[in-house]
Parts: C-alpha cells; structure tokens; sequence
C-alpha cells in the first residue's frame, strides 16, 4: 500500500499530461466516428456498435499497463535493481502496486471523463456479459502486466527498452483488436492476430461484452487466457533470475 499510495500521489500532481492524454483520447474517438459514420452511412446498427467498440476500447487501455517496461528497465540499467531484490518488499509486487497508482490516475482522469463525454454513444445498444466482461478486463490487465515487465526485464540486453515498448504498443493497437474488431482485418493479417495472444487484451473482452458470446467459447477463451498468464510469469520469474545473477556477477 505504501508504494501505491507514493505513486498516486506523485501522479496526481501531473495531471498536464493526464489532459493531454485525455484530450487525444476525444479527438481519437471523435475521428473514428467520422470514419464509422461515412463506413456505415447506411448501417445505423453497425455504425452504433463499431462506434461503442471504439470508446470501450479506449476505456480498455486506460486499465492496461506499460510504463511498467521502463521502469523495472530503468532499475535495472541503473543498478537499482540488484538492491531491490536484497529488499524484503518483493520486486514485482513493489513494480505493480506503482504501475497500478498509475493506471488509477490515468483511469480517473481520462477514462471516467470519457464516458461521461460520449454516456450517450454508450448506451445506443445492448450489453451481454458485463460480469465476465469485467473479470476478463482484470485477467487481461494481469497479462499486460506481465507481458511489460517480460519487456523490461531485457534491459540487460536490449539496454533501451522504449522502443521496443512503442513496438508493442503498435502491434497490440493492430493485432489485439484495439482498434478495429479482428474479424475486420484483412487474411492473411487476421488469420496471425487470431492466434497470437494480443486478442485477449481487446478483442475477446469486447466481443463477450457487445454481441452475444456462448458460454463455451468464453470458457476457451478464459482457459487460453490463463495459460498465457502462467506462461508469461514464468518466464518473468525466470528472467529476473538470470538478470539478478547477471547484476551479482557484474558487481
């Protein structure tokens, strides 16, 4: 708790670039609807949900992490992280109590205004799953967590590690259905997005939640989820090993 209540304090303080961010987030929907307006000018019913799609999503995003990439990178070309790991606080649980500060931060000052700017877009059609919808949001802010710090902890290869950050950012905005749903994307484009593990950040949560999903499909899509998490903190923990043998054998 000391370590989030830190870092949502120090977060607070900067609320320039939360404006920033929140302002992009308005013209960013507010051009995609232009784009679904002229795509379905004879389609109300896919224009309204290509239009929720769309501001879900950007919601979606403000709960997922990855400034965690940069900073367990920064402590570990920095050294820091050597002693953090001496520390009785456990590393990960430190890195993630910080990055959740943030996440709240961003959430309350962007994500809450936009659905208070665009409540009537989001409730021109009907819902289904909102339960699983939420635990699956939860389960996919686990993985976004893990799937940063795994970027991060390669510091001690990759040295810098933003540019492989914004990669992934990219590639998740095209192959996770962040943008657009992955049944819209080209083959043989979507065909690779619908095996990789990035759909479970956007696509599954926003299909369950928009269209009717049967609830085998949810279970298979819950169980991949799963496994990809347990995958991902594997390699994290095996990773942070070999980077704290690394750190002890340089000092």
């Amino acid at each position: 708790m000391y370590f989030f209540a830190i870092a949502l304090k120090n977060s607070l303080l900067y609320r320039k670039g939360v404006f920033f961010s929140f302002f992009g987030s308005f013209i960013f929907i507010a051009v995609n609807m232009m784009l679904w307006r002229a795509l379905f000018k004879n389609d109300h019913d896919s224009y309204s949900y290509m239009v929720r799609y769309t501001i879900v999503s950007n919601i979606v995003s403000t709960l997922y992490s990855r400034k965690i990439a940069e900073f367990v990178g920064k402590k570990i070309s920095t050294g820091e992280f050597a002693a953090d790991i001496a520390r009785p606080v456990n590393f990960f649980v430190a890195s993630w109590a910080i990055e959740l500060a943030n996440i709240c931060s961003r959430f309350m000052l962007c994500g809450v205004p936009v659905i208070l700017v665009f409540l009537p877009f989001l409730f021109s059609g009907i819902y289904f799953n909102i339960g699983f919808f939420v635990l699956s949001v939860f389960m996919g802010h686990v993985f976004s967590i893990l799937l940063y710090s795994l970027i991060g902890l390669g510091a001690f290869i990759l040295v810098d590690v933003r540019p492989f950050r914004h990669l992934l950012d990219d590639t998740i905005r095209l192959l996770g259905g962040a943008f657009i749903p992955i049944v819209m994307l080209p083959s043989p484009i979507g065909e690779i997005a619908s095996v990789l593990p990035f759909r479970f950040l956007y696509s599954f949560q926003l299909e369950m939640l928009l269209t009717p999903v049967d609830m085998a499909r949810i279970a298979e899509g819950y169980c991949v989820l799963l496994l990809w998490i347990g995958l991902l903190a594997i390699m994290n923990i095996s990773l942070c090993g070999l980077v704290f043998e690394r750190s002890a054998a340089q000092g």
